[in-house]
Parts: structure tokens; sequence; C-alpha cells
């Protein structure tokens, strides 16, 4: 059972949901051959898993008073299920794979696997805490888990950089910066007064319109992208669909919410405001009848 709660410190779901594929587009946009690719994917998962073992460890006194997090088990830490030695132990072993392989294959590569892990270690450490500081928490964990990634991945397949690729790269920085965000909208009422995010700072609509600004600044980018570099190749489509499905599906599914929320709102609002007008009518003449007749 304790190998099992290691293994949930990982968050494989959201690993593989979200960010551990960056590498691995960067790689096949540059060539990359079957070998370099698997020890990429190996690389990938590791640091990627890496920013959310040491998020949860940094993290536990917060999420400990997070219900959310609490019901859902995603930081056995939390629940004292996982001992913190244990916790720094698998890290150093996620970080041993990912640098020793990295700098076996690629220098440059190497370098920026250690960007995206400095990133996500200052992002979430004591002192430094990158995710409580307004805008910049968005701007690190877009730099740690979006550009260095990609990066690493073109570098690590031993590509060359050149302008498309740099446009990529920018594009999985927005996106994985609006993650974030709606992540900590999803958040928001567990951490307020728990902890100071963006989301928190901003507030709540201002979080979605934010979000909603992002997500039509990556979507234009991404159709420059394609339109000025990747017209011809039809391969390239079925990684649009996949960065459809796993970018675009979160930011989308809260503002679809957030819009029947305020319309829902809305009718509510409708439906009661006769009472109340009924209501404060009847009040006044009682006042008026009191007035007349007892004072």
């Amino acid at each position: 059972m304790k190998t099992l709660n290691y293994f949930k410190m990982l968050r494989i779901k959201d690993t593989v949901k979200f960010f551990f594929w960056i590498p691995l587009i960067g790689a096949i946009l540059t060539n990359v051959s079957l070998s370099n690719f698997i020890l990429i994917a190996i690389i990938s998962f590791c640091t990627v898993s890496y920013a959310f073992v040491i998020n949860n460890y940094f993290d536990v006194e917060i999420d400990k008073k997070n219900p959310k997090k609490i019901k859902s088990k995603s930081n056995p830490l939390a629940q004292g299920l996982v001992t913190k030695k244990g916790v720094l132990t698998l890290s150093g072993i996620l970080l041993l794979i990912s640098i020793s392989l990295s700098l076996f294959m690629n220098f440059i590569g190497f370098i920026f696997v250690l960007l995206s892990i400095f990133g996500a270690t200052f992002y979430s450490m004591s002192y430094i805490r990158l995710k409580e500081r307004n805008i910049i928490d968005m701007i690190s964990h877009g730099f740690a888990l979006g550009l260095f990634l990609f990066l690493a991945g073109v570098f690590l397949s031993q590509g060359m950089i050149n302008i498309s690729l740099l446009a990529i790269a920018f594009l999985f920085t927005i996106l994985s910066a609006n993650v974030l965000l709606a992540h900590q909208i999803m958040d928001y009422e567990e951490d307020l007064g728990n902890t100071q995010t963006t989301a928190i700072k901003i507030g709540k609509e201002r979080s979605y319109l934010f979000l909603f600004i992002f997500l039509i600044a990556a979507l234009l980018l991404f159709e420059i992208i394609i339109l000025k570099y990747y017209s011809d190749a039809q391969w390239w489509f079925f990684y649009s669909a996949l960065l459809l499905l796993i970018f675009w599906w979160l930011p989308l599914k809260l503002i679809r919410q957030f819009g029947k929320e305020k319309i829902k709102d809305a009718l509510i609002e409708g439906l009661l405001l006769p009472n109340l007008i009924y209501d404060n009518k009847i009040k006044v003449y009682h006042k008026k009848i009191k007035k007349i007749f007892f004072e």
C-alpha cells in the first residue's frame, strides 16, 4: 500500500494529460529517431512527475486544509500516507534519471531539462514560492512546463532551433500558463484564505476574462503557425486535434460553466425581483398603517 501511495504522488493523470508529451512534440518536429524518442519520453515523464511531487511536498500544509485535495487523495503526504523522507527520495530518483539521461544525449537539451527542473522547484519551494507571486506564478509555470520542456525535446533529439519551433515554444508557454489559471479558478474557493494565487488576487471574474483572452491568443498563434509553417504537413492536423482536446477543453469547460452560472444568477434574480418589490411595498404600507393608527 505504501508503494501505491508514493505512486500517487506522481499524479500520472495530470502528468500525461497536460505536459508529458510537450517534449515529444518538439522531438517529432525535428525527425527524432525511435531510440531517442523513447529516452526523451522517459526524461519527460520523470521531469514532469518531479514537478508534481515537489509541488505536493511544499503544499502539504495548504493541502491539509483543502477538502477537495483530501477527498481526491491527490497528495498522500497531506494525509500522512507517505513520509517526507520518502517523498524526497522519490524526487531524487526522478531527478537522477532525467538529469543523467539528458546529459548523456545532448548538452543543450540537458540545460533546458535543468531549467525546467529549477523552474518547477522555485515555483513551489518555500521562501521563493513563485506560485504565490501575482502574474509571476503564470509566467514561471509557462516557462518551466511549457517553453523549457518543448525546447528540451527539440535539442535532445539533436534538432536545431528555427523560427517555427520558437513560435511553437511560445505557444506552449501560453498554453501552460492558461492551464495553471484554469486550475486556480477550479481551486478558487479552497485557496481563498489559504494561499495567494493570481486568481485569488485579481478575483474570479477577471480570471475568467484572462482565461478567455489567453485562449483566443493561443488559438490565433496556433492558426498562424499552421498556415505559415505546416500547411502541407498532413500529420500536423493530428497534433492540432490533440492540442485542442488537451489544452482547450479545460478552459472552455470553465468558461461554459461560468456562462451557465451567470445565466442562472440572472434567471434567479429575475424570478426573485417581483417578490422583493412586493415585499418592499408591503413593508412600506405596514409602516404607514402603523404610523396612522398607533403613533
